[in-house]
């Protein structure tokens, strides 16, 4: 890019020549000079201009390549930060705000830089070299526009910092709106269901709205600006025409020298009429920039993914706390001391926002406790890097969520390594083989956007098998068999007790039935545990359980 860019300033010197030539032939005309001088003058133009012509192609596909592979980069750079964010992190911002980040955001800094700069050293090169010239020429001519220039300079100072705010709110404003479709578009059967498609539209009218009176302030400061300039400069152009026919009128200049200067001058007016818009611009990606900085300046994970695998197969929990960083006045979980010992199947069972789901995700280190200490092998978690906790984990969560590939792409996210086989073997073992033959596509059957195409009985089994695939020493099913029905859930259930064995697996059910074989039940309530024991021991006393029990299962 400095390459092009110092290619570009003799280009752009070049075409500071024509006025002069111009005026040159001009003079020799009127003179009456030699045609072969004439000739000369316009053969040292033609040549010029097509160096001119050269070197600005060099310069435009040149940066255009450039600009095109930093963007690129940058954009992938910021996705991939984006993806390595700490989970509380990202749960405090929406989908389409970061999808427009990686957009609007960075669609605005490719103008910039594709654009705008070079057009701001072009036109900055025009109008000192326009002054020097103009000042060479005549300093009785150059006075109205030395007089305008600071002026302009000034507004500029005033009107951009103006303008820099307006556009970073105008940004802010249109990530709403991407926001807006983002959740909208999830969500549609929902929307459709509840009938609230007008609901919908008059949301995303109302950010439109506001994003479009920010941007027509942003439109109006700068009409103002350069309104301002054209009055400015080419009032100041109209002075030095009148004042310089007076000059020829007494011959202190030619015609030829007054038409040069003409063209000067309206280079430096066009010059600095360029600045407002191309200022406007350059302010509309600093402040497009402020965004993707901030999102920059947070830290990332530290994964670890380069870390030696390992296998661990039992996790403790002493006495730990949890607050969501956005929700720190809440406690989500309240002294949790628990151990799941090597080939156990444990089960967290409790009402709804209880504290289940938060325990086994503090399990995986998906957020790090408050207070208390997590432990792997009888070993303190942070011995361990992210990566190799997290590879020893396999989730099956309630909220399924699949990618918009086929359904032989979605098992093997969790181990991509695999063969055909063995995702056959694992769709087997979730009892998901069967509808998967039933397509006509069979594994190449795509999903859908967030797995639409399949039901939700289906969409859990294709979890199951993407599970059962990854081969972790410990599993976590968080009401993995909820959506199935009877015979599909017993055939799980026997699958499970079949692939289970020697394996560490937490179960996470609202459905008691479903946890009755466990080694140990935990009951949770407010955040910590209430009673703990299998079974039979949590009958055997009334308690929350029992009363839970008799509820299922007696009515």
């Amino acid at each position: 890019m400095i390459v092009a860019l110092v290619f570009m300033i003799p280009s752009s010197g070049i075409s500071l020549a024509f006025p002069a030539l111009t005026g040159t032939i001009i003079d020799r005309i009127i003179g009456s000079d030699a045609p072969s001088e004439l000739v000369q003058t316009g053969g040292i133009f033609l040549g010029l201009l097509s160096l001119q012509a050269v070197v600005g192609y060099f310069v435009s596909v040149t940066m255009s390549r450039t600009t095109e592979r930093v963007i690129a980069f940058l954009r992938g750079d910021l996705f991939h930060h984006i993806v390595r964010l700490p989970l509380s992190h990202l749960t405090t911002r929406r989908v389409g705000e970061l999808s427009s980040r990686l957009s609007s955001d960075l669609t605005q800094i490719q103008e910039t830089f594709s654009f705008s700069i070079l057009q701001l050293l072009r036109q900055s090169v025009f109008l000192l070299g326009s002054i020097t010239l103009i000042l060479m020429t005549s300093v009785q001519l150059t006075i109205p526009i030395l007089i305008g220039t600071p002026l302009v300079v000034a507004a500029a100072v005033l009107i951009g910092r103006r303008i820099r705010r307006l556009s970073t709110k105008t940004q802010d404003a249109l990530a709403r709106t991407s926001t807006i479709v983002e959740e909208t578009l999830q969500s549609i059967n929902a929307v459709k269901s509840y009938v609230q498609e007008h609901y919908e539209a008059h949301r995303y009218d109302e950010a439109l709205h506001e994003n479009a009176t920010l941007a027509i302030s942003g439109a109006r400061l700068r009409a103002i600006f350069v309104t301002f300039i054209i009055f400015t400069i080419f009032g100041g152009i109209a002075a030095v025409i009148l004042y310089g026919a007076k000059l020829v009128a007494s011959h202190e200049v030619t015609m030829g020298q007054l038409l040069s200067f003409l063209m000067y001058a309206m280079f430096v007016g066009g010059a600095l009429g360029s600045f407002a818009e191309l200022f406007g611009q350059i302010q509309k990606s600093l402040g497009a920039s402020v965004r993707i900085r901030e999102l920059f300046d947070v830290p990332i994970e530290n994964v670890g993914e380069d870390a030696p695998p390992i296998t661990l197969t039992s996790i403790e929990l002493r006495d730990v706390h949890f607050s969501y960083p956005e929700r720190t006045e809440i406690s989500v979980v309240n002294g949790v001391s628990l151990s799941v010992e090597n080939g156990q199947r444990v089960a967290f069972v409790g009402e709804s926002g209880a504290g289940k789901s938060t325990t086994a995700a503090l399990m995986q280190r998906l957020y790090e406790p408050t207070r208390g200490m997590i432990l792997y092998d009888e070993t303190p978690a942070s011995m361990f890097t992210l990566a190799q906790v997290r590879r020893n984990i396999g989730v099956v969560p309630q909220d399924i969520v699949l990618f918009g590939g086929s359904i032989e792409d979605n098992i093997k996210y969790g181990r991509p390594d695999a063969t055909h086989d063995e995702v056959r073997e694992a769709a087997r073992g979730a009892n998901a083989l069967d509808f998967i033959e039933k397509f006509p596509e069979g594994f190449k059957t795509l999903v859908g956007e967030r797995g639409i195409k399949l039901s939700g009985g289906q969409r859990q089994r294709v979890a199951i098998a993407r599970a059962l695939l990854k081969n972790p020493p410990i599993l976590i099913l968080d009401e993995a068999t909820s959506s199935l029905d009877a015979e599909s859930e017993r055939l799980i259930q026997d699958a499970l007790e079949r692939l289970m064995s020697n394996r560490t697996t937490i179960i996470i059910a609202h459905r008691l039935s479903t946890v009755r074989t466990c080694n140990t039940i935990y009951v949770f309530a407010d955040g910590t545990i209430k009673e703990s024991g299998t079974h039979e021991e949590l009958l055997a006393h009334a308690g929350l359980y029992r009363r839970w029990c008799d509820l299922q299962f007696l009515r």
